[in-house]
């Protein structure tokens, strides 16, 4: 079995390897060598001579070998000297509080979303991932809120033939929050820029929802199936992109420098069906005449699907529908959002001002009628549970389909 890889120091520096539990653990450096002699050495009572202590933390590199008992009696007030008779024999021994090095050794039991090998290993991952996702959301409650292609890692079932050759795991829950608790005026912005959903982008001040971490997902799945789900499909891909004339309409969610300018890009490349898949889900490669290029029409068909359920969902109101901000009396066509609402001097609002316009609840001025968001609409309590089951059900159907490639044609 290889030794796990230890990202630390270990202890001690002058073997070759330190045998835990059969594992030959590979030393790095020698700094576990500092902590372990501090740990057995100055883990000692306040009262202990300064003397000792002050040779020892010489030996281990702590004070300069020129420090007298004077600065070691500066640097650690609790200690004395020892013609000391002026320590108040009322102070109770303590003891000195060391920092203690810990190393943890275990098995690998995952690798990066990267490893996956083929687009049906990839959506049986992006199935558990978002499975471990809702069911922390529904027993723990705690949102994730950092959907991103780095937090999403393979497993691999290799010790046995049961079930698909791979499982997803969802880590790193440091931005996770208890939805149900007190809400902040305005929540921060977390996650990953191209996986941001277009609130947290926008940084609306309405509570984050599962339904922006399945839009990250969305993103996550555009993302890596436009330039390459592994490191080989990734070199091919880059390749044919160096002769683009144009660069990839995804590009953006990127290479924009402001959030809000990323928000206003993603309304757009989901403004409808036809627009999400001429500008993103089309650029995923499918073999053609050039045989080299990897398949991934399944992909195609599951951010389609995705898309559909999230944004134009069949059971919802059409109000609950789209990407673009509406007056009263329905969606605002391009066209109509230019003549929308006025400048300052006199002309027309620009499409970038009228996407990024706060809703407003005044109806009665014709130059400021009210606004309304999709995205805010769609956290209402009905059409979000709702949309999370359509969402939830597409994808697992999707995976039980990859499974069965899977099985019919095992990946080499």
């Amino acid at each position: 079995m290889d030794a796990p890889a230890i990202s630390n120091d270990v202890y001690p520096p002058d073997c070759t390897g330190l045998p835990i539990d059969g594992i030959s653990v590979p030393v790095i450096a020698d700094g576990g060598v500092r902590a372990k002699r501090l740990n057995d050495m100055l883990f000692v009572p306040l009262e202990t001579d300064a003397s000792y202590v002050g040779d020892i933390l010489k030996q281990c590199g702590i004070v300069e070998n020129s420090a007298t008992i004077d600065d070691v009696i500066a640097q650690h007030p609790g200690l004395r000297s020892a013609n000391d008779d002026e320590h108040s024999p009322s102070l109770e021994p303590q003891l000195i509080a060391f920092r203690q090095q810990y190393v943890l050794v275990t098995e690998k039991i995952c690798e990066p979303l990267n490893t996956v090998k083929t687009a049906e290993e990839l959506i049986v991952v992006l199935s558990d991932a978002m499975r471990a996702h809702s069911w922390v959301l529904e027993n723990c409650s705690l949102l994730h809120r950092d959907i991103s292609s780095n937090n999403i890692m393979v497993g691999r079932n290799e010790a046995t033939t049961d079930g698909p050759p791979v499982y997803g795991m969802l880590i790193d829950f440091d931005c996770a929050i208890d939805p149900t608790m007190a809400r902040m005026a305005r929540p921060e912005q977390t996650g990953t820029k191209p996986f941001m959903s277009v609130p947290n982008l926008e940084g609306h001040p309405e509570q984050r929802t599962e339904l922006d971490d399945w839009e990250s997902l969305l993103y996550v799945l555009c993302w890596v199936a436009t330039f390459g789900i592994n490191n080989k499909d990734r070199s091919i891909l880059a390749e044919i992109h160096k002769g683009n004339e144009v660069p990839l309409e995804i590009s953006e969610w990127h290479t924009s420098r402001k959030m809000v300018a990323i928000a206003v890009k993603k309304r757009l490349h989901l403004d409808s069906l036809n627009i999400f898949t001429t500008n993103i889900s089309d650029r995923f490669p499918i073999p053609r005449e050039n045989s080299e290029l990897p398949d991934y029409r399944s992909l195609q068909s599951l951010a389609v699907d995705l898309y559909r359920a999230m944004f134009q969902h069949p059971k919802v109101d059409e109000k609950y529908r789209g990407t673009h901000k509406r007056k009263d009396d329905g969606i605002l066509s391009k066209r109509s959002m230019y003549r929308f609402g006025s400048s300052k001097d006199g002309g027309p609002l620009p499409l970038f001002k009228i996407m990024t316009m706060e809703p407003s609840s005044s109806t009665n001025n014709p130059a400021n009628p009210k606004v309304v968001d999709p995205f805010v609409l769609r956290t209402e309590h009905s059409a979000k549970t709702k949309i999370t089951k359509g969402l939830k059900r597409k994808l697992e159907r999707h995976a039980k389909l990859a499974i069965g490639r899977l099985a019919a044609d095992p990946p080499k």
